[in-house]
């Protein structure tokens, strides 16, 4: 039984016409969108920086293990896509410019290159230089040719930067509102469920792709649908991803498309792992990779001074990652003193502080009150302080917001009467159920000298 070819669509000479005065007067188009994408894609890096800090600071409860992990490849990758972006849509503005640069050249001397009249050149230069060359009308040619293949790629990392962002946005919004909405206990189930229908669309897809499996009509129409079933993950770039990698897969030899993907595959896995380790080094300056020095330590607070931990000294806009007082050289009598309140604090208090039942017949003024009385209660019973060797069993804390980011928090002022002229230290744990064991979130170094 022999296979029948495939047919292909056959176009109205005027539609032929139309589509050659398109592709033709395309360069003027991909000009024009490399710099707008040039200069949109510069702005998105800085932007994911700031979604970052947000998410990080008021959603995330968790920063360690994969769930803390996964956050920061995620953000990673997107900011990898984006400097491939910024480079590909780059190569392509330099070489579409050099390509209207030539086309203007071949309007000025419509002949091209004459190698024969080439002066102070010997006849077996002008006939390598021909042969290496070729005609400028040719190299013209292949040089649009290739600005169209780089600017089709440009899309392709465009529509791969789409499917993550709206990928990761899902999981926020799972993660976050759908999540609290599952009780406890019904949870290992409902992970158990998820586990079986991943292994299950593993085991199908693995079986359906197997070559004597799809040399068979039915598994050939199975392996197809189900290759299918979630295109809808794609958000609307399935079909338009689809025109351009086909048009690559049928065009490129088998053995050149996976050495060509596998080189694109490590470059961006490089990209990836350095912006990694940029963005950690960005999120805490001590997160040291590169260029360490022999007797240096960041890893102890109270050895090391931190800008962010002072007011005077930390940056307008940048979030406090976990406590702050007004200056690293303190003249005042008293300590203002601010404890950031991230969301992943909140794993460690749930555990601590059981809210209790509260009385629903009574006005949503009055179980408002109740609440704020004894979250307050709660925090300034589990939040020790210390300066020196001073201990603050209630350190009369208060809720807060920070502005210039928006942050949670809550702040005090101490007034010790332990300070001494020099170096001091501030203290800041949370006692858990564990009294011998506290867990110490802060530890601030500062000189007191007092006001003359």
């Amino acid at each position: 039984m022999t296979e029948e070819p495939l047919q292909k669509e056959h176009l109205h000479p005027q539609q032929e016409e139309k589509l050659r005065d398109l592709t033709s007067q395309s360069w003027n188009l991909e000009l024009v969108i490399s710099g707008a994408a040039l200069f949109a894609v510069l702005q998105l890096p800085d932007l994911l920086d700031v979604a970052f800090d947000y998410l990080r600071f008021n959603i995330l409860s968790h920063t360690t293990g994969i769930i803390g992990v996964f956050p920061s490849l995620v953000f990673s990758m997107m900011k990898a896509i984006c400097y491939i972006l910024f480079a590909a849509f780059l190569t392509n503005f330099v070489m579409r410019a050099f390509w209207v640069g030539l086309v203007g050249l071949l309007s000025v001397y419509p002949t091209g290159i004459h190698y024969d009249r080439i002066p102070f050149t010997s006849k077996y230069a002008q006939e390598q230089m021909s042969g290496k060359f070729g005609s400028l009308q040719n190299y013209i040619i292949r040089l649009d040719r290739r600005c169209n293949i780089v600017f089709a790629v440009a899309f392709l990392f465009t529509f791969f930067f789409i499917l993550i962002a709206m990928g990761y946005l899902v999981a926020i919004i799972v993660y976050t509102y759908i999540r609290p909405l599952i009780p406890d206990d019904y949870m290992p189930f409902v992970k158990l469920l998820c586990y079986a229908l991943a292994g299950i669309y593993l085991l199908a897809s693995i079986i359906l792709s197997l070559p004597a499996v799809r040399a068979t009509p039915t598994g050939a129409r199975l392996n197809y649908k189900f290759s299918t079933i979630l295109q809808f993950l794609y958000w609307g770039t399935a079909r338009p991803s689809g025109f351009i990698v086909n048009t690559f897969y049928s065009h490129i030899p088998s053995k050149k498309l996976v050495r060509n993907m596998a080189f694109m595959l490590v470059g961006f896995v490089l990209i990836m792992t350095v912006n990694l380790l940029i963005d950690m080094s960005r999120q805490n300056q001590r997160f040291l990779v590169f260029n360490g020095r022999h007797l240096f330590s960041a890893r102890v607070d109270s050895v090391f001074v931190d800008a962010n931990s002072y007011d005077n000294q930390r940056p307008e806009g940048q979030y406090v990652r976990t406590a702050t007082i007004q200056s690293d050289i303190v003249r005042e009598p008293f300590i203002r003193l601010y404890i950031a309140y991230p969301k992943a604090l909140d794993t460690l208090l749930t555990e601590i502080s059981k809210e209790p039942v509260w009385n629903e017949t009574k006005p949503i003024a009055e179980r408002r009150r109740e609440y704020a009385d004894w979250s307050s209660q709660q925090i300034n019973s589990l939040i020790q302080v210390r300066v020196n060797d001073s201990l603050y069993q209630n350190p009369g804390l208060l809720f807060t917001l920070h502005d210039k980011p928006t942050q949670h928090g809550w702040q005090t002022v101490l007034m010790p009467n332990n300070l001494i002229t020099g170096r001091n230290t501030l203290k800041i744990s949370i006692q858990p159920k564990n009294p011998a064991k506290p867990t110490t979130i802060a530890t601030i170094p500062f000189w007191y000298a007092a006001e003359l």
